[in-house]
């Protein structure tokens, strides 16, 4: 049942490996006590105490960050205990994600019948869709903590150092239970066909894929990429799982608002005034959703308000994709069109009705 880390901490014994030995038995301890084998986790445990082993495996990953020998910087950074507040994907996306932590999780199933599977996932889309999100989610669930690789940073002035950099990064997240996350994929992925790449960043590539190679036989790997049309064919090959992260629809939009701290009512937005409030939201990242709804609520909170008014939402929409180039002609314009009434733009604007039908005379002017 748990022949997959017991080979783990055998194989490391062999090699002498006394933190690898230290790091899988901890990994096992846990998976007991989640199946209810309390009494073996607990001697694990124990033995792992007595040998002052146990702080070390529980709080940090025991080898050292691997560096950048140009800069002396660490190439990797190190979540422990990864979380992930009120994830919202697409119900397909979530799908796909606990198939892939299932899967994970029965690994030694698959070993038995002889199915071939590595643990590696792509993750594709558009900036904000959630792909560090959905990574940090994956390895709470399984309760590991999380290597990251910000690969369009640890690219050396020396190709040749970047192709030591990568084999580093594997080879540390190697030495203990992690899921090793390479963000900005394309950084380091890029098609060897590409005529304006050199040869060295093509061998590059060729490091890249040898080191995935050996990783993904027992390593969990996820990578992210928000373009993946620039990814080499051969690394399409490599991964088991591949997953586009697409933008909010609908539903997720709703779920985004519904999440927003509980002080604050909606119940004012009328029924077809919600139609308006997605129509200004669709096509838009969930980190740009993010950005707006939390605008919105700060400016409540200052005027000691919690009311929603369509108008609210709206108007941070417009001011959140204009990025503060517009003018108040252009502003208000944008409202009418989408559904407010003259007396509501007075309102939020703070302004006499005139003064909009004034600045709609101007617009249609312009």
């Amino acid at each position: 049942m748990y022949y997959s880390e017991i080979g783990k901490i055998i194989e490391a014994g062999l090699e002498r490996d006394k933190d690898k030995v230290a790091s899988f038995a901890q990994l096992l301890a846990k998976k007991m006590a989640a199946d209810g084998e309390e009494r073996g986790s607990k001697r694990i445990g124990d033995i792992l105490e007595r040998k002052n082993r146990s702080k070390a495996v529980t709080d940090s990953l025991i080898a050292p960050p691997p560096v950048d020998q140009e800069s002396r910087m660490n190439i990797v950074e190190i979540d422990y205990q990864p979380v992930v507040n009120d994830l919202i994907l697409s119900k397909a996306v979530e799908l796909k994600l606990m198939d892939f932590m299932e899967t994970i999780n029965n690994k030694e199933k698959m070993d038995q019948i002889g199915l071939e599977f590595n643990m590696s996932l792509l993750l594709y889309g558009h900036p904000g869709c959630g792909k560090t999100s959905a990574a940090k989610y994956i390895a709470s669930q399984l309760g590991l903590p999380l290597v990251v690789a910000r690969l369009d940073t640890l690219i050396s002035s020396l190709l040749g150092n970047t192709a030591k950099n990568i084999h580093k990064i594997f080879e540390f997240a190697k030495k203990q239970p992690c899921v090793l996350f390479l963000d900005e994929f394309d950084a380091i992925a890029k098609a060897r066909d590409d005529h304006h790449e050199l040869g060295e960043l093509k061998r590059v590539v060729n490091s890249l894929l040898q080191n995935m190679d050996e990783y993904c036989q027992n390593g969990i790997l996820i990578a992210a990429t928000n373009h993946h049309e620039l990814l080499d064919s051969a690394i399409w090959r490599r991964f088991q799982t591949v997953i586009e992260m697409p933008k909010p629809e609908l539903a997720e939009v709703a779920s985004m608002i519904k999440n927003m701290p509980e002080f604050i009512d909606v119940s004012q937005i009328k029924p077809g005034q919600w139609k308006k409030v997605y129509d200004a939201l669709l096509g838009l990242s969930y980190s740009d959703i993010k950005n707006i709804l939390n605008n919105m609520v700060k400016k409540l909170v200052l005027k000691d308000e919690n009311k929603v008014k369509f108008t609210d939402i709206l108007a941070e929409a417009y001011l959140f994709k204009n990025h503060g180039n517009y003018t108040m002609e252009q502003m208000v314009q944008y409202m009418i069109d989408h559904g407010v009434s003259q007396k509501q733009a007075s309102l939020y604007f703070n302004v006499s009705t005139r003064q909009i039908k004034n600045c709609l005379e101007r617009s249609e002017k312009n």
